[in-house]
């Protein structure tokens, strides 16, 4: 068995269809399984999938298990997948045709430990947001002590990669019942293990954005458990004696996605006092990851507007104005309709 792909499924009964469809379609040549993992309940979907099991036996696989969640769901397919690679997907997504041929192509082509394609995201109506993760050509990276910052820039969702099996050797996604963020503290975790990885120009994955999601929607609980699960993550690091780099890759990590993507979801909330909120994150910043002060315009040597935000961003905290900056931003969303992707 070449690849194992992964698809979590809850109440997936509108979608999961089209998923399993468009991997169906494939055109790769190597033998690929999908293994999709429910809980047990009463889920409508859970008979779509069995139908799809009796068609397309040994291809398609349903397992149930008492309620972990998508990442204990993710974690059971990991211990239950047989193939080389690994893929993970979203019941409410679709993929191109060739995702699985170009991205097996690309990962043996280049010796990589994985490979990592554009992806859009588009409304449940169809409604297009933006391209993302695209880059315009091949850029096949060797990870060096100089570039390990540029992981920190890779989207941390585990969909829209192909991995080797052996990169997540003994890696499991966390499982707590405040956890939303578990996606990113296992990507996070994979970065010391890179030696190279490909990101590939074409978008071949179909992210499909829900307007409301209440197992996903930040809180303060579940904003809490996510810092504490990275400050886990950096003592594991020094335990395991990971490089000065890397733990600087993990600080421009940390901005990202509590100094800025957190903060931009708490803020949509309009009893958060965002002003207040923003001083904590910098606190948190100080006692935990020190190394966000030093951050710079270009951590792995390259200009792009991504890293001139972050680094911005880093200055907006330091003078204690980013506050002022996200509200704003908020703002251009919902009256302009103006999305800055960082």
């Amino acid at each position: 068995m070449k690849i194992s792909v992964i698809i979590p499924i809850y109440f997936s009964q509108e979608s999961i269809v089209d998923c399993l469809d468009s991997f169906l379609a494939q055109t790769i040549d190597d033998d690929f399984e999908i293994i999709c993992v429910g809980d047990k309940v009463e889920d409508p979907s859970h008979a779509i999938v069995e139908e799809y099991c009796k068609e397309h036996a040994g291809i398609i696989k349903l397992y149930l298990q008492e309620g972990r969640g998508p990442s204990g769901a993710r974690n059971l397919g990991l211990s239950r997948a047989k193939g080389e690679y690994i893929m993970f997907a979203d019941a409410d997504d679709f993929v191109e045709p060739n995702l699985l041929e170009k991205c097996e192509s690309a990962l043996v082509k280049h010796d990589a430990d994985f490979v990592c394609v554009g992806f859009d995201r588009t409304s449940v109506s169809g409604k297009h947001f933006s391209n993302e993760q695209s880059v315009s050509e091949v850029s096949v990276v060797d990870v060096t002590d100089k570039n390990v910052a540029r992981l920190a820039f890779v989207s941390t969702a585990p969909w829209g990669k192909l991995f080797k099996r052996e990169l997540l050797q003994d890696l499991y996604f966390p499982e707590h019942p405040m956890s939303c963020y578990e996606d990113c503290i296992f990507i996070l975790s994979i970065h010391p293990r890179v030696r190279r990885y490909v990101i590939l120009p074409d978008i071949l994955y179909h992210y499909i954005v829900h307007e409301v999601s209440g197992i996903t929607s930040p809180s303060p609980e579940r904003t809490k458990k996510f810092r504490d699960d990275l400050i886990d993550l950096r003592k594991e690091f020094e335990s395991n004696g990971v490089s000065e780099a890397c733990l600087k890759m993990l600080d421009l990590a940390v901005l990202i996605h509590v100094g800025i993507s957190d903060v931009h979801r708490i803020a949509e909330n309009p009893e958060t006092h965002i002003r207040s909120f923003c001083a904590g994150v910098k606190a948190y910043f100080d006692e935990n990851f020190p190394g966000w002060r030093k951050i710079k315009l270009r951590p792995y040597g390259q200009f792009s507007l991504r890293t001139t935000a972050v680094w911005a961003s880093k200055l907006m905290y330091r003078l204690n104005v980013f506050w002022i900056f996200i509200k704003l931003y908020n703002w251009m969303i919902k009256t302009l309709h103006i999305d800055l992707k960082w």
